[in-house]
This record gives C-alpha cells, sequence and structure tokens, in this order.
C-alpha cells in the first residue's frame, strides 16, 4: 500500500495507517509503534531498547495527530516501554478537545504544560470551572485522615478541584453524561440508561455509540483508577540530537514504497500496572495488604484487631455490597499469607464501606479458610491433602466395590470379612463388659458374665482417647470417648441379659454394615500421635470398603427376591447362626431382619456419603461462597 493511500486512510482515523506512518519514522530509532482505536480515543503502544525523552517524544506524537486534523479522535494515550531499561518507561495522555490540548502523566511531567493555544479557548476554561465547583473526600471515623489519600488519583473519593486532576478521556466521559466527577456509579448508569433510552426513542442510534464509549471508560476508570508512577530516571541516550531535528510535518517515505505495521511486541508490558507486591515489602501486615488492595484499584483501609482483618473503602465505589466482598474475599485467597505478613490467627474478615459523613453504609463479615498448604497438598501422609480427601477415597470405596465383584478376590479376601464378623460380635461383648476373644476363623469366645475388670479396662482405654484427644486439640476423639462411655455404662449396668444375647447375635453382620463405616470415614479423622495411622488407613479403607459393599449388595438382592437370607453358620450346629438366633430365641421375622439390615446398610451409606461431602465442603467452602456470589 502506497504512502499517500496510508495518509488518506489515517486522516479517516484509521489505527492501523496511523501506526504505519508513524513506524515509518520511529523504526529508524529502533521503536515501533501499534495502535488501536476506542471510539474517541487512540491508543498508542511504543516500544524499543531505550527511550528518547518523554516530553520531546510526546510533542513529536501530538504534532503528528494534530497534522492529520482527524475531528473523530479527542483523546491520545501513549504507553511507552524501554525493554532494556524498564525504568525509562513511561505512560500519557493528551485531549484534544475543541481545539484545546493539554496533557495528564505520571510524575515525570508537568501536568500543567499545555500548549499555548490552550489559553485562547474560553470553552476549556468554561469545562474547568464545572469540575472545581464539586470536590468529594472520604475521611475515617476516628481520625481526620483521609480514607482515601487525595494523592491516590482516585477521583471521586478525592477532592477534585480542576478537570486536569482528572484522565482526559474520563473528564470528556463526565461530560458527555452530563455528570460531576463526585458521582457515583449508580448514578452513572441511572444517567447512562436513562439518557440512552431517550435517544432510542427519539431515534438517534448514531448518538449511543458516545454514550456507550462514555459509560464504559467510566465504569472502567472506577474499578482500576490510575495509580502514581515512581519518578522517571534521567535521559541516557547518546542520540538525542535526531530527535530535536525531528519535522512537525508528516513522516516522510518513499512513493510507491509499501510500509508495514510491525504488528504488537511480544515483549510489551504495561508500566502502570507493573506493581508486584514482593518488590515492596513491609513488616507491617496491614500496611502491605492496603498497597496490594491500592496497587489493585481499591482504594482500602486495613487494619488488624485481634483475630478479625478490617478493610474499609468508600461507599460510592460500590453497587453490590456482595459482590464486592466476594472480590475482596478472592483476592485474598489468591495471596501467599506469609508474604503479607498474616498468620493463622487471623480467621474473620470484616469488610465495611462508609459513606461521606464516615457512616457505615454496610458491613459484611466472612470467616476465612484454614487453606492446606503446597507440603500438605503433596504429601499423601497428610489429613488435610484435598486431593486424597477428594479422589483418593472414592476411588478406594469403588476399589472395594470391584473386588466384590470379582469371585477370585472375594474368596481370596473373605478373611477380612469374616475377621470384621466376629469383632462385630466382640465389640458389643465389650462394650456390655463381657469377656470376648474375636477369632479370624469365624468364632468369637464370649463369656456371659458381667466383668468389672473388663469394664474398667475398656473406660480407661476411652479416658486415654479423651485424654489423648484434649491433648492435641482433637475434638472428634474427645467426642467418641465420652458417647462410648455412655454406651458402655448402658450396656453393661442397665441392660438385660435376653437383649445382650439378641444384640450378640445381631452384632455379626451388623458389624458388617456399621463397624466398616466407621473404619472408611475414620480416613479423614487423625488419631491421637500414639496412635498415628496416617499409612495404614490406605489399606484399611480398602477392606472396610471391601467388607461393607459386599454385606450392602447382599441385603438389596434379599430385599429383591435375588438372594436369601444368611442362616446358618460356618462351625457347629448350624441352628446355631445368628440369623437363626433372632429367629427361633427373639421371634424375628424374616420381614424384621429384611427391613433392619437394609435400613442400617442405608443409613450407614448416607452417613459415608455426608461425611465426604462435609469433607468437601470444609475445605472447598470458600470457593463455593464465591461461585455463589
Amino acid at each position: 500500500m502506497t504512502l499517500s493511500v496510508w495518509q488518506e486512510q489515517a486522516k479517516e482515523g484509521d489505527a492501523e495507517a496511523i501506526a504505519a506512518l508513524l513506524n515509518q519514522s520511529l523504526t529508524a530509532h529502533g521503536i515501533t509503534v501499534r495502535a488501536e482505536r476506542e471510539s474517541y480515543c487512540l491508543n498508542l503502544w511504543l516500544t524499543g531498547a531505550t527511550l528518547p525523552p518523554q516530553p520531546r517524544l510526546v510533542d513529536y506524537l501530538r504534532r503528528v495527530i494534530e497534522r492529520l486534523q482527524i475531528d473523530s479522535i479527542g483523546i491520545l494515550h501513549i504507553e511507552a516501554e524501554a525493554t532494556t531499561d524498564p525504568s525509562q518507561s513511561w505512560t500519557t495522555e493528551m485531549a484534544l478537545l475543541a481545539g484545546v490540548a493539554y496533557t495528564e502523566t505520571n510524575r515525570s511531567e508537568d501536568v500543567g504544560a499545555l500548549d499555548s493555544r490552550a489559553s485562547d479557548s474560553r470553552a476549556s476554561e468554561a469545562r474547568a470551572s464545572e469540575f472545581r465547583s464539586s470536590e468529594f473526600r472520604a475521611t475515617d471515623s476516628r481520625t481526620t485522615e483521609p480514607l482515601v489519600p487525595e494523592e491516590s488519583g482516585i477521583g471521586e473519593a478525592s477532592g477534585i478541584a480542576d478537570p486536569r486532576a482528572l484522565p482526559p478521556k474520563v473528564a470528556r466521559a463526565y461530560q458527555e453524561l452530563n455528570l460531576t466527577p463526585d458521582a457515583s456509579l449508580a448514578d452513572i448508569e441511572r444517567s447512562y440508561f436513562k439518557t440512552k433510552a431517550a435517544l432510542l426513542r427519539q431515534g438517534k442510534r448514531a448518538d449511543l455509540e458516545p454514550l456507550k464509549w462514555a459509560f464504559t471508560t467510566l465504569k472502567d476508570y472506577l474499578d482500576h483508577p490510575p495509580q502514581p508512577d515512581p519518578p522517571p530516571p534521567s535521559p541516557s541516550l547518546g542520540d538525542l540530537a535526531a530527535l530535536e531535528e525531528w519535522s512537525p510535518s508528516l513522516p516522510a517515505g518513499a512513493t510507491g514504497q509499501p510500509i508495514h505495521d510491525s504488528g504488537p511486541d511480544p515483549t510489551f508490558v504495561s508500566h502502570s500496572s507493573s506493581h508486584p507486591l514482593a518488590e515492596d515489602p513491609s513488616p507491617d501486615p496491614a500496611l502491605a495488604l492496603q498497597t496490594l488492595l491500592r496497587n489493585r484499584g481499591l482504594p482500602a483501609q486495613v487494619a488488624l484487631r485481634a483475630d478479625q482483618l478490617h478493610i474499609r473503602w468508600p461507599a460510592v465505589r460500590v453497587t453490590n455490597p456482595k459482590q464486592a466482598t466476594a472480590q475482596i474475599y478472592a483476592l485474598l485467597l489468591q495471596q501467599d499469607w506469609g508474604d503479607l505478613g498474616l498468620g493463622d490467627d487471623v480467621t474473620t474478615l470484616v469488610v465495611a464501606a462508609l459513606d461521606s459523613q464516615n457512616r457505615a453504609v454496610w458491613r459484611q463479615t466472612l470467616t476465612l479458610p484454614q487453606r492446606p498448604t503446597a507440603e500438605e497438598d503433596t504429601d499423601l501422609m497428610s489429613f488435610n491433602n484435598r486431593y486424597s480427601n477428594g479422589i483418593i477415597f472414592p476411588a478406594l470405596l469403588v476399589l472395594g466395590m470391584l473386588l466384590n465383584a470379582m469371585p477370585i478376590f472375594d474368596l481370596l479376601l473373605r478373611g477380612i470379612k469374616i475377621w470384621i464378623h466376629e469383632f462385630g460380635h466382640a465389640v458389643i461383648a465389650w462394650l456390655a463388659g463381657r469377656q470376648a476373644i474375636p477369632l479370624p476363623i469365624g468364632w468369637t469366645n464370649v463369656n456371659p458374665e458381667r466383668s468389672v475388670f473388663v469394664y474398667l479396662g475398656v473406660l480407661i482405654l476411652l479416658g486415654l482417647l479423651y485424654w489423648s484427644g484434649q491433648k492435641e486439640g482433637k475434638r472428634w476423639p474427645m467426642v467418641l470417648a465420652v458417647s462410648l462411655a455412655v454406651v458402655q455404662f448402658g450396656m453393661t449396668w442397665l441392660m438385660s441379659p435376653t437383649t445382650f444375647d439378641m444384640l450378640l447375635a445381631f452384632g455379626g453382620i451388623g458389624g458388617e454394615l456399621y463397624l466398616s463405616t466407621l473404619l472408611m470415614v475414620s480416613f479423614f479423622f487423625p488419631l491421637p500421635a500414639y496412635w498415628r495411622w496416617d499409612f495404614y488407613r490406605y489399606p484399611v479403607v480398602i477392606g472396610a470398603a471391601f467388607t461393607f459393599w459386599g454385606q450392602f449388595w447382599l441385603w438389596k438382592r434379599i430385599r429383591i427376591g435375588k438372594a436369601s437370607i444368611p442362616f446358618g453358620m460356618m462351625w457347629g450346629d448350624a441352628e446355631h447362626g445368628d440369623m437363626n438366633i433372632l429367629v427361633n430365641r427373639h421371634q424375628w421375622e424374616p420381614g424384621q431382619l429384611i427391613g433392619t439390615y437394609n435400613t442400617i446398610a442405608n443409613l450407614c451409606f448416607l452417613t459415608l456419603l455426608g461425611i465426604y461431602a462435609y469433607t468437601l465442603y470444609r475445605q472447598h467452602r470458600h470457593r463455593l461462597w464465591l461461585l455463589w456470589h
């Protein structure tokens, strides 16, 4: 494409053509240009190994754009990046409103330095006087210190006495919507939709584009206000004279020679967003977090009070309190609390918004999760490992189910079922104060007489379990010990011999269900240090799942008539089997047997699902809360 064609397209506001013209001259100085139009605004990204002095380069670019006389462009946004010396990078904006140009830059350039033509424009001064009449400051209720410092550059939460305190395109956007800089986001949305509806009723669809641009610009500005940049270093280029000789006329080029835009530089990084917290460490956690929030565009004040983290910000910035709190919550979860100086003692987040009179408009209180560390997530012995709790545990249950479905493994592992069955008899006997010895051959010796020795022995073991749980701060061993002690007292001293005999027969198959369930759910609970089983819980869960699913599916098949009740016994007289004792001695009906064992199987299954779901919720409740909001 020829130079003349690029010039014609550039005069029409074509961003690609403007970039091509600029690259024609700047490429010789090692600078590439990328351009993009956004309604009234033209964005230019300049990338080079080193950069000329900012004022001289800005003046050159301004004169080139003015020379093109593009009526549809009112804002020029420039971002320049030096790849070999990032400290030379800078960002600036210049506005062309009614023939008046003024520049809003970082601290490296005088904001009040305007082109001489700006002083002759009465329209610009009239617009400036409108902004001088409005001022908003949010102050802390306990002190006279502003909640958002005036030098923070956040227009709606800072005093604004001059339109040049705002970025030019933001000032133009406020004018498009007939609003002042102290307008809240709700006011901006109300004005936008009201004006849009009026234009649609009048059929003026062509006027919707500037209105939409203004609304998008203000919303983005309020969500991501600009942050002050550090002072730039002194220029260090040796060939600055070349820029001094540049002409304000259009870049020269050989007619008929194609000019190609170099496209976006893959190394381009916005200078205004490079504020990592790690580069500005602070011994004060509140100050470190406050810096982090302000670098993310959130002008908040942070305070630590005991175990509570308090975050306050101006209510004018928020239209949806729950969504705003969720954003703060999500940001905190993404950080390394060690880098911020926050410890595990901080358990509560309190987010509040203050109005211009320092009154709390709303307050949200949330419990901060205790997140597993990276070491815990990679350690299979850790009970806080989210992968073992969420993925490996159900995989072990499925493995137990598959072992039941394969006859060869069902036969080889049958001893596990037998031993858990006999322990079901023995546990009933021990809790009832009787001596019992479970044998893995399908037999349990039980003394029907009460034994004070057995009662006290079991009680002492429960006491040790309670003491260990209390010493190590584990609540569930304490609850289990107290519950079993109460059950032991009732079964030993209050239960009749007939009831004991019935429960003893019932506890064999019953134990295969509820003891297996207890062993499986114990996967999520660490035992006291003396009984550590962080490794052994994996094979135990496989064996317990193998036993549980065997009885679970057996009684489901019995219920629908595809299997029969397991009468008889492995050794001795078949009439003394568990099911025979329940039917012959205690007058249980077959239907009662089927209904009771199926009910227990269902309750155990629901308990298994409930504790698994609770564990997932406990470890991921913060993510569920964020998803909900």
